[in-house]
């Protein structure tokens, strides 16, 4: 099996708005996917390269958690999400980090907590390197992995927290900036404020969001 042929059937494993309507329809895609799922275990087993290769390529994030949770042989991709995050491409980066939140909460082991601390390092060093917009697409569908690996990986909520925290303040001063030359905006600029007002907000939830899991973590334990 080549990557464009497991590529096809990832596809048909994306819900749709039809399947959401009506109960039938969800019924069979959980079964599609479930066929799927062990069809790529054994592939994956077979062909580590394969495994490789799909991941390089990506798909939808939306399936990323339906590939861990369903294909046993995920695991064998913390073999190389280091080189994956180290990739050049923003989007790659991305995909990376969405995985490997997946993957630490499934697979909770000493060489996913450092591919983690490796993902926040990357994240810190970015965050002050990339433009305005470009941080917007990196972190909005980043926030969510960062809750995953804080409920993963509990120690790493102090350096996760104070990431969230810089980023709203750099957030903040950007739009700050915009609006001090307000007159000046051009259609451009007011969306590059207003996404990153947007990405302020979003982070300072995230920030909560993480607190109160950990806070309600510890009442259980207690």
């Amino acid at each position: 099996m080549d990557s464009a042929a497991v590529q096809m059937l990832l596809e048909t494993c994306i819900e749709t708005d039809e399947d959401r309507k009506h109960p039938g329809k969800l019924l069979a895609l959980q079964e599609v996917r479930s066929l799927v799922c062990c069809y790529l275990h054994q592939a994956f087993i077979a062909d580590t390269t394969l495994a490789k290769l799909v991941h390089f390529q990506g798909y939808p994030s939306e399936l990323i958690e339906v590939t861990v949770k369903g294909v046993p042989s995920m695991h064998i991709c913390l073999d190389f999400l280091l080189e994956l995050m180290q990739q050049p491409s923003l989007n790659k980066q991305i995909f990376a980090i969405q995985l490997l939140s997946y993957l630490s909460l499934q697979y909770s082991l000493p060489k996913s907590l450092n591919l983690c601390v490796t993902a926040l390092n990357l994240l810190y060093a970015l965050l002050g390197s990339v433009s305005s917009s470009q941080r917007v697409k990196l972190f909005k569908p980043i926030l969510p992995a960062l809750v995953r690996i804080s409920e993963a990986f509990p120690p790493l909520i102090e350096d996760i927290t104070q990431l969230l925290l810089q980023l709203a303040r750099i957030c903040q001063s950007q739009a700050s900036l915009s609006s001090h030359f307000d007159a000046h905006l051009t259609k451009l600029d007011e969306s590059s404020s207003q996404d990153s007002k947007a990405l302020c907000e979003l982070a300072r939830n995230t920030f909560a969001q993480i607190l109160k899991k950990a806070v309600l973590k510890t009442d259980v334990y207690n």
